[in-house]
């Protein structure tokens, strides 16, 4: 047998070992198998020497690996609490990891189901609420919610919910009271989220170079800002980017 497959043979086995006696999912035994080499490779870079560095990174390098091979693990132990335990925190937790996995659905429902007793008007949940019904499709529920949380909670202050308020009264067409709250969101929003947002609007509505204007200030922002702040709302900048060359195309055809 050519010695770079008994190399390989040695490392599967070694990982494998690795693998059963240090207790970790059983799903990476298969990817070192379907993938000789590349899952060693995997294995090593992402569970044994991050274990042996002991580095924060290093962990969450492996729970982002995890992420990608399983991504609703989480979620399966969340479930399993919730049984355990019918708590306002286990209900929440479940939302919370319902709704960054995109099933915001069954999001809302245990984030309804969370508020009960003394917790039936709390501005974290309907908050959460809010955005699970925005993402479902529910613009009117979702202006509802954060009504009801500005209602009960008068103190309760949250840039984001106040984002997101914005974007329920665009989606329901009522344009104008969007315009107000996205122009006091300039003022103090630290993120590119609502200047992004607001100038989708306006390119909506036809103004066109005012949806330039913010899009160019937006993007001459993250040039000039550290690389932390252009790794956190990448994502975001890139659509920013986006829009702009897209309202800069017809310009440059002009010229």
């Amino acid at each position: 047998m050519p010695l770079l497959a008994l190399l390989l043979i040695a490392c599967q086995v070694f990982c494998g070992l690795h693998v059963v006696r240090s207790g970790q999912e059983r799903y990476w035994i298969y990817l070192i198998i379907a993938l000789p080499g590349l899952g060693c490779l995997i294995y090593a870079l992402g569970i044994m020497l991050p274990d042996l560095l002991r580095s924060r990174r290093g962990r969450r390098a492996v729970n982002r690996l995890h992420d990608r091979l399983d991504p609703e693990r989480h979620l399966r132990a969340l479930r399993n609490d919730l049984a355990i335990s019918d708590t306002r925190e286990t209900r929440v937790l479940l939302a919370d990891e319902l709704l960054r996995l995109g099933q915001a659905a069954e999001a809302v429902e245990h984030y309804r189901a969370a508020l009960r007793g003394i917790h039936a008007h709390a501005p974290d949940i309907l908050l959460g609420l809010a955005r699970a019904q925005f993402a479902h499709g529910e613009a009117a529920a979702c202006r509802l919610s954060l009504e009801q949380l500005r209602e009960h909670n008068p103190d309760f202050r949250s840039a984001d919910g106040h984002l997101l308020y914005a974007q329920a009264l665009a989606q329901q067409g009522e344009v104008l009271k969007a315009q107000e709250e996205y122009r006091a969101l300039l003022g103090y929003f630290a993120g590119p989220e609502a200047p992004l947002h607001y100038a989708l609007l306006l390119k909506q509505l036809g103004r066109s170079r005012e949806a330039r204007e913010l899009l160019e200030q937006i993007d001459g922002y993250a040039r000039r800002a550290p690389r932390h702040y252009r790794n956190l709302h990448q994502a975001c900048l890139a659509q920013a980017r986006s829009e702009l060359q897209e309202l800069r195309r017809p310009l440059d055809q002009q010229a």
